[in-house]
């Protein structure tokens, strides 16, 4: 697990007849950079002798897929044998190609609106949501080119080899493996995200959520008041020239859907949506067993965790396979870098007592994450062997944060910067 500020960026060496084959789990970094992405990826190029046996973008937000775009020409050092993507990233698939174009270009809106608003006057509240906007863009990248279209130009086929098609997986689907991978006897299984759309749109459920009291930020957002009392008014204080030439009916529509609070909602629901397309993954070796979540929210989780919308018939408890897997994992890659809405309560609950987490995290990037009630439901039990990205040094400049605690025994840091390490 690479130090890299507010992402995921995760390296799976495999043994593989006497060598190791070597399996990158996304590569990116949105709020909070710590500027090391470059110096993390060169390291990483090294230790795997410029060959990926498997790349793996669990979804296109910037925490994820950024250091593909920053770092291209590595990248394009590198060997790369598979590449895996949700199946919204699959171009002969009319729905996921309408869904995504419609999904950016709502970011896109949303951000200038934001942009507009903070020019105007500076509001940590709007600074947030115009970061949701831009980690599903990237922000403006060299020539024009959104930076996560960069990210995803590589990924589609900038490495040093051609590389085949990359492949689209959905809950259910059987995944092709690297020969070398399949012929060590790793196995792959993927849990989410699922195909129905109903279930993508499945945000949140607060009773599955690890929360804070009082503390807890409401997903519906506080309606932010940009003009004073003395600006405001009524429909019958002015005559209907003054709303020439859309009319009253059609300005307020208009009106209305400009709305900070309106924004805000949009801004936050397009910025789950994207999460709960995540590559949710279960990889297992040599008798272990490792969960790799990506940042799945309520509708992926509850599609692996109840088979289907949960509290609708016959799924209103864990399924058998759930449980079963999760009473056998060995290794969590905590979801959404430790937010409340990314674990539910069902799935620590089910988690083997004694498995070991690691959490790719950056305090002060968003409000309460990473959330302390979860992650402490987490180390109760993994029996506190739970590593966090900001218990290293990024660089020598930028030390482990001490609020973070020390690393737990099971982990250790090699070069003392830049990536914690977990051997089974």
């Amino acid at each position: 697990m690479y130090r890299i500020g507010f992402g995921d960026f995760f390296l799976l060496s495999v043994p593989t007849g006497g060598g190791a084959s070597h399996i990158l789990i996304d590569c990116g970094v949105h709020a909070k950079d710590l500027g090391s992405m470059r110096a993390a990826v060169t390291q990483m190029a090294k230790d795997c002798g410029n060959r990926l046996a498997l790349v793996i973008m669990t979804h296109r937000h910037a925490d994820h897929i950024s250091g593909f775009g920053s770092c291209a020409d590595i990248f394009a050092e590198i060997e790369v044998e598979r590449v895996w993507m949700p199946w919204f990233e699959n171009p002969d698939d009319q729905k996921a190609v309408a869904f995504q174009a419609s999904l950016v270009a709502m970011a896109g809106q949303l951000g200038r609106q934001f942009q507009a608003r903070l020019a105007a006057k500076p509001d940590p509240a709007v600074e947030q949501l115009l970061s949701m906007a831009e980690n599903i863009t990237g922000g403006l990248g060299v020539a024009g080119i959104a930076a996560n279209q960069k990210a995803l130009n590589v990924l589609h086929g900038g490495f040093r080899n051609s590389q085949p098609k990359p492949d689209y997986y959905k809950a259910g689907d059987v995944p092709t493996l690297p020969a070398a991978l399949a012929a060590a006897g790793l196995t792959a299984e993927i849990l989410g995200p699922p195909i129905d759309d109903a279930l993508i749109r499945q945000m949140t459920n607060k009773n599955q959520q690890y929360l804070a009291g009082a503390t807890e930020i409401s997903d519906q957002p506080a309606r932010l008041k940009p003009f004073g009392n003395a600006f405001r008014g009524r429909r019958e204080d002015y005559g209907d020239k003054a709303f020439a030439p859309y009319g009253y009916d059609r300005l307020k529509s208009m009106l209305d859907g400009a709305q900070p609070d309106v924004l805000a909602a949009q801004a936050k629901a397009a910025d789950k949506t994207l999460n709960n397309q995540s590559l949710v993954i279960l990889f297992s070796f040599a008798g272990k067993n490792l969960l790799f979540a990506g940042d799945a929210q309520w509708g992926n989780w509850e599609n692996f965790l109840y088979g289907g919308a949960y509290g609708t018939p016959g799924h209103t408890q864990l399924t058998a396979r759930a449980r079963d897997i999760l009473g056998k994992i060995d290794f969590y890659k905590v979801g959404h870098h430790g937010s409340a809405n990314a674990t539910p309560k069902d799935a620590v609950k089910a988690m083997r007592i004694g498995c070991v987490g690691m959490c790719s995290t950056q305090e002060h990037a968003y409000n309460e994450v990473p959330r302390a009630p979860l992650l402490d439901a987490l180390r109760q039990r993994m029996n506190d062997q739970l590593a966090r990205s900001d218990q290293v040094a990024a660089a020598p400049d930028k030390p482990a944060n001490p609020d973070a605690g020390p690393l737990p025994p099971a982990f250790s840091t090699p070069g003392q910067q830049l990536f914690i390490d977990y051997d089974f």
